[in-house]
């Protein structure tokens, strides 16, 4: 009986690198310096060797199927119903998996794609930044575990993530995490909603602190203060609501500069103060994570669960996902007005 698999494509030897810390080569893909020593497994994955160090590797170490017997095949669909917004129970019987290998993949993306964010978005270029938080559960319905994000509203690109209670720590460890992956954080402009703890952490982050002068010769120091430069600004868009719906929309110029804060308003090309770049996001996240679905009673068994699987989807829709609302022109009339483009590494430095 004729077999009908097909082996995967495999990544070019050039693009893979040495995993020992101690070789010279060490994460230097490109020098020529690995060989296959053999193959193995059903997926005829290749164990390599290196010419530096004569150390012997699977090209699977360091990756999210190293040590694992899964099939890449299960675990390409196993990741992409993932991804679509498949709860963990719907996405063992699509691709026909245990439990276990759905649990220990999700668990694996999360990590590999924290991973990623982590080493790749450092010193990011951007003028504006949006920020919000959405609402989810972990464990049952009495235990909220929310997520917070910031997003570049020009590329689209969500520059921090994290997950916890709605409270100050929450966005406090939000905020410094985005302000580390700048380039420049005395230059921006923070669109946020009425959130108070926006208002009080702003200046501690993103502004320069200096220390005030003693009055007189006696007594402690004066606390440090911040001081905001004319580059940076922070305006909040308060929705005031009767029941639910939206009665009037305030914009408080909270910190900073009003001029800074309406010049990058006109290179953003908004008509007015909003945050819809995020709203749009959130309406996007919920529908790739089973599990911040609105109106349901969807929730994670486990808080890590969960937060893998957050940091899975954020992945996708940072590095795979083509964005509609990101346009390039065409080189020649005719045709499509416009193509859809993705915001990969262009504004990364």
């Amino acid at each position: 009986m004729r077999n009908n698999t097909t082996t995967p494509t495999r990544p070019s030897l050039d693009t893979l690198a040495c995993v020992n810390a101690a070789c010279k080569d060490y994460a230097q893909p490109g020098l020529n310096n690995l060989t296959v020593r053999k193959t193995y497994g059903q997926d005829q994955i290749r164990y390599l060797r290196c010419r530096t160090c004569q150390q012997e590797f699977s090209e699977r170490q360091g990756s999210a199927l190293w040590n694992t017997k899964v099939s890449e095949q299960k675990a390409e669909s196993v990741a992409a119903q993932l991804a679509e917004g498949c709860s963990m129970s719907a996405t063992l019987r699509l691709a026909k998996v245990d439990r276990s290998v759905v649990v220990r993949l999700n668990r694996r993306l999360g990590q590999h794609g924290k991973g990623l964010h982590d080493q790749r978005v450092q010193q990011v270029q951007v003028e504006a930044l949006e920020a919000d938080e959405r609402h989810g559960y972990a464990h049952d319905r009495r235990s909220p575990c929310w997520e917070a994000e910031l997003i570049d509203p020009v590329s689209k690109f969500v520059l921090a993530h994290q997950q916890g209670a709605r409270d100050a720590t929450l966005i406090a460890t939000l905020l410094h995490d985005g302000a580390a992956r700048l380039c420049n954080r005395h230059a921006l402009l923070l669109l946020t909603d009425g959130e108070h703890n926006y208002a009080s952490l702003f200046p501690e982050i993103f502004g320069v602190p200096y220390q005030p002068p003693r009055q007189g010769s006696r007594g402690r120091m004066p606390k440090v203060r911040y001081r905001i430069p004319r580059t940076l600004a922070h305006v909040q868009i308060v929705k005031h609501r009767q029941g639910a719906r939206v009665v009037s929309v305030e914009v408080r110029f909270t910190h900073g500069s009003q001029t800074c804060a309406h010049r990058v308003l006109e290179r953003l090309g908004y008509a007015q103060f909003n945050t819809s770049a995020i709203e749009r996001r959130n309406g996007t996240a919920r529908r790739m994570v089973a599990y911040q679905v609105r109106r349901s009673s969807a929730f994670a068994h486990r808080p890590e669960t969960k937060k893998a699987l957050g940091w899975w989807a954020l992945t996708v829709y940072n590095w795979s996902r083509l964005h509609t609302a990101l346009r390039q022109p065409l080189p020649a009339a005719g045709g499509k007005k416009s193509i859809p483009s993705s915001p990969r590494l262009w504004h990364l430095v």
